[in-house]
């Protein structure tokens, strides 16, 4: 991104002037199966243009952050779900070691596995678990005089590093400035429509990391023990996360209905013996953000049992008793009522042209968007909470 942005590569990527030729020139280049690679991704994220390899409005922005394009991408979708402060804290701690430090001794490290799952509040998070940490540490603070100290009784009674979580929270100040310099507002303003929502709403600081992590998303079905991604790798929870733990879903065999699917997201994932790990993982409570925020395109087809299915355009069609298959990729698919998944396939239409139209001028905030625009925003927040909702019920 900064090559393009810098003009330092202005061609295509086949052309003697274009990333892959720039790159292959530095002192220790990258591998080509790399470059293309990242090509690829940002072109998924809707960073770049195919074949041109030129920035799109989001792409321009990503490129001043600090961040990797996914974190980045989270990031600018809180702004939009109002809950930036939170995200931007969450951004921060993805892109840091983590603040455990898990002990040797198995006694201990039970009682370590249970004080990290009462920390995460039933949020099923590593990224929530670690912003209520950033929030036990602001509060810390905020008393000071009279605490004596007490966070760093905390840190060890939790078998945290000090120094990892205030270097976290030192790191927020920094990305604050990195969003300030184009054009957004202060990350803790929370005056404005940004944190709208506050910093610890779990359904749209859920929603932001799935809107920005995807396509790191990873599912499995009733019975089984480990996951698989979207190009077929097995996976597993990473020993450290909140979802290892024991008493979490996710640690033992998938419990969902025969015809569900169980979704988790990633930020990284690393490889094991015979299986890869994930890491800072989120379990999907509500599919909705899959449905609204991901992939390049939402389709929608007619549900016909024995699948011979074909895509529909949508249109005035009658809707009564018919059933629709809702579908971002193979692996993400959804049954409904057709007359729903219009309206879903409508929303998310409204959705996407806000975020574009924000994008372009982040300064104006939601100020620049048209009525049925905002409101479309409104109306898939208040869709997250209530999803998000009946999913802990």
């Amino acid at each position: 991104m900064h090559c393009k942005r810098l003009n330092l590569a202005p061609g295509d990527e086949k052309s003697s002037n274009g990333i892959p030729a720039f790159l292959s020139k530095a002192v220790i280049p990258p591998h080509p199966k790399s470059i293309s690679n990242a090509l690829e991704l940002l072109v998924m994220i809707g960073a770049m243009i195919p074949k041109s390899n030129n920035l799109t409005n989001l792409g321009v922005c990503l490129s001043y952050l600090s961040l990797d394009p996914r974190v980045g991408k989270m990031v600018i979708w809180s702004h939009i779900l109002g809950c930036a402060q939170g995200a931007s804290s969450m951004a921060v701690a993805m892109s840091n070691k983590s603040p455990f430090v898990l002990p040797i001794s198995p006694s201990m490290k039970k009682h370590a596995s249970k004080n990290m799952v009462e920390l995460s509040k039933g949020s099923e998070s590593d990224l929530l678990t670690i912003l209520n940490i950033l929030r036990a540490r602001d509060d810390y603070t905020r008393r000071r005089n009279r605490s004596n100290g007490s966070f760093a009784s905390f840190c060890k009674r939790n078998y945290l590093s000090i120094g990892t979580v205030q270097m976290i929270s030192d790191l927020r100040r920094h990305i604050s400035r990195e969003l300030e310099n184009i054009g957004f507002p202060p990350t803790n303003d929370n005056q404005q429509y940004h944190n709208r929502y506050g910093e610890s709403d779990p359904a749209l600081l859920q929603a932001s990391i799935i809107a920005g992590l995807y396509p790191n998303i990873a599912f499995r079905k009733r019975g089984d023990v480990n996951f698989l991604t979207k190009s077929n790798l097995k996976a597993k929870v990473h020993a450290g996360s909140v979802n290892a733990c024991y008493g979490q879903r996710l640690s033992s065999k998938c419990s969902v209905r025969a015809y569900e699917v169980e979704y988790v997201t990633y930020n990284e994932m690393v490889k094991g013996v015979g299986c890869f790990t994930m890491n800072q993982t989120t379990r999907i409570s509500s599919t909705l953000p899959l449905l609204l925020f991901c992939g390049g395109q939402l389709n929608l087809r007619d549900f016909v049992r024995n699948d011979d299915t074909d895509d529909v355009d949508i249109g005035p069609n009658e809707t009564n008793g018919k059933k629709s298959v809702l579908y971002v990729e193979d692996h993400i698919m959804f049954q409904c009522d057709r007359e729903v998944a219009v309206g879903i396939v409508l929303l998310r239409r409204r959705i996407e042209r806000a975020f574009l139209r924000f994008i372009e001028n982040p300064s104006s905030g939601l100020s620049m968007l048209q009525k049925e625009e905002m409101d479309a925003i409104n109306t898939s927040c208040n869709l997250l909470k209530i999803a998000f909702s009946l999913s802990k019920n």
